[in-house]
């Protein structure tokens, strides 16, 4: 169980370190979902959609002030 948890949290570090390319981003996404568990990978997929949309939310801030 501590080494699942260990690679999600390894999978979030890196989607985090190439989030300034989308298409790796989405690649890293897809192999991560491959080596994960289901639970994990479902996990993942909900982080994602968090950690996009609290990015984009920032850049807007960020453009609009």
């Amino acid at each position: 169980m501590e080494e699942e948890n260990n690679q999600l949290e390894f999978y979030k570090t890196i989607l985090t370190k190439v989030s300034f390319d989308r298409i790796l981003f989405e690649k890293e996404f897809n192999k991560a979902l491959i080596g994960l568990s289901y639970k994990d990978s479902n996990e993942l997929r909900r982080w994602k959609k968090k950690f996009l949309f609290d990015k984009f939310h920032s850049d807007l801030i960020r453009k609009s002030s």
